[in-house]
């Protein structure tokens, strides 16, 4: 039945679950209370009703079922999730955007392009923080065949909450 289930089906469904909970926990306050709280149920459900169909109308969604939604870009096509992304390779780059088990593999891919771009000097954004990621991104650094040393960044550049690699002339790393 879930497989089945539509977006609209299921948000409604979740509402109608909402109030019934919400409903078993106040019938023993009724009890103490009298029936006010079973007004203040109602009113509590009938808000929740019209704030359901609301969001339906202003924001209603397509009838796709769950779990078979499509990823798509900004243009409506679909979205690969395996395919790369090209963007400029700058002198530095900010590593918050990726998951902490990527960073190896995303400072060992810009090390490379960076390279062959012409850079002597990159700027490995890391952020503060307790020194995972620096560790994560020093431990890369230090095993990378193109990098010849690596530093703190500079307070202006970042201090401690970045790393400096100076990379290898063309030369050097060709005999490396």
């Amino acid at each position: 039945m879930a497989g089945s289930l539509t977006p609209r089906t299921a948000y409604v469904l979740t509402k109608v679950a909402v109030f019934a909970v919400a409903a078993a926990l106040t019938w023993p306050l009724s009890r103490m209370i009298g029936s006010k709280a079973w007004w203040g149920l109602g009113a509590f459900g009938l808000i929740l009703m019209c704030l359901t169909a609301v969001v339906f109308l202003a924001f209603g969604r397509n009838e796709t079922e769950i779990g078979e939604e499509q990823d798509l870009d900004e243009e409506g096509e679909d979205f690969d999730p395996d395919s790369t992304v090209d963007f400029p390779i700058e002198d530095f780059i900010d590593l918050h955007p990726f998951p902490p088990r990527d960073i190896p593999d995303v400072v060992t891919d810009y090390l490379e392009t960076a390279h062959a771009k012409g850079f002597r000097e990159v700027r490995l954004i890391h952020g503060r923080g307790i020194g995972v990621q620096r560790e994560r991104v020093r431990s890369t650094l230090d095993k990378h065949p193109l990098v010849e040393s690596f530093s703190d960044a500079t307070a202006d550049r970042g201090g401690w909450g970045a790393t400096v690699a100076n990379l290898k002339k063309e030369a050097d790393s060709q005999t490396s």
